[in-house]
């Protein structure tokens, strides 16, 4: 789709926006395992909500994904029994997305998100795609995984002087490889609680 030195953009079916979402999970880029999925979801005759559904956050990422969301009590504010179902009977309530909704490949490996507001390319990607996603969702509980997305949704939020109800700015990358996940987690807690109380 696009290149700019050793960073490149792929298509990928990740197209599917639920505009009714009252939870928005924000990574930074879909990766080579969630982009081959995808491909294979549309193969067997799936639709673009059902690509999101089967290719979201997989197996341990998901599992602490759901447990923190339950700690901060979004079952509750959902009235439903825990965040597991937002995956599955409950996904009427998630929205799934990506700074870049596409898959980014550095050097042919998946992008970590280092520097990426000082790569043009992608800085204009984020504002011409995921700024609009960010409007039309602006009343949910945003919820970003990781310092990369937390503080470019920042930067979003005070360059276009966007009005996001809940933010959780803080809420840690759930991924097995970041190891302080939990030391953040509880590190921002309370504040997260906080806002989600507004």
């Amino acid at each position: 789709m696009n290149k700019d030195g050793n960073i490149e953009i792929y298509y990928a079916p990740f197209d599917y926006i639920n505009s009714k979402a009252k939870i928005v999970i924000v990574g930074i880029t879909p990766g080579l395992q969630q982009m081959t999925q995808s491909f294979q979801v549309i193969k067997d005759g799936k639709s673009l909500k059902e690509v999101k559904d089967l290719s979201s956050f997989k197996g341990s990422m998901r599992t602490t994904l759901i447990k923190y969301m339950d700690e901060l009590k979004i079952n509750k504010i959902l009235k439903i029994k825990s965040c597991e179902s937002l995956f599955n009977l409950d996904s009427k309530y998630l929205h799934t997305t990506s700074l870049v909704k596409y898959p980014i490949f550095d050097k042919g490996k998946n992008y970590s998100g280092a520097n990426i507001l000082k790569k043009k390319m992608l800085l204009e990607f984020i504002e011409k795609n995921f700024l609009k996603e960010l409007r039309m969702l602006q009343n949910s509980i945003i919820i970003p995984l990781g310092n990369t997305v937390s503080s470019t949704i920042d930067y979003l939020n005070t360059k276009h002087q966007l009005k996001l109800r809940c933010f959780l700015k803080g809420f840690p990358h759930p991924s097995g490889l970041n190891v302080r996940k939990n030391i953040q987690f509880k590190d921002n807690k309370k504040e997260m609680l906080r806002l989600l109380k507004k």
